[in-house]
C-alpha cells in the first residue's frame, strides 16, 4: 500500500492541484475544487481530471475515517481518508483546522 498526505489549506472556494504517482507507477493527474460551506459547517471538494477538465466528482463529502472514494471505485483514482493529525474533539474539519488538524491522505492499495 502506498499512500500520501495531500497538502491542503484551509481556504474555501480554493482551486488546489496535484499529482500522484501511485505504487504501482499510475500516475493520477488531479485537480481538487474545495468548498467550505459556513452554513452546514462542512467540506465538500470537485475532483477533475486535470489532463481533460472533466468533472469526475462533484460535492464530495469530507467525512473523516471513511474512503472517501469508496463509492467511485470505478473511476480507477485510488483511495483518499480525512484523518485527525492530533487529539481532537471536532467530529469534523471547521474551516481552520484542513490542512492542519486533518489532512487529507490519497493513494492506492495496489
Amino acid at each position: 500500500m502506498s499512500y500520501c498526505t495531500v497538502p491542503l489549506t484551509n481556504q474555501p472556494y480554493s482551486e488546489q492541484e496535484f499529482k500522484l504517482t501511485l505504487k504501482n507507477k499510475r500516475n493520477i493527474n488531479i485537480k481538487l475544487k474545495l468548498r467550505y460551506n459556513d452554513l452546514c459547517e462542512d467540506w465538500t471538494a470537485e475532483v477533475i481530471d486535470n489532463s481533460t477538465g472533466k468533472t469526475l466528482i462533484d460535492t464530495l463529502p469530507f467525512v473523516p475515517g471513511v474512503n472517501l472514494l469508496g463509492q467511485f471505485g470505478y473511476l480507477n483514482i485510488g483511495e483518499a481518508y480525512v484523518i485527525p493529525t492530533t487529539d481532537t474533539e471536532l467530529m469534523m474539519p471547521d474551516n481552520t483546522t484542513l490542512g492542519s488538524v486533518f489532512v487529507l491522505v490519497w493513494g492506492d492499495r495496489s
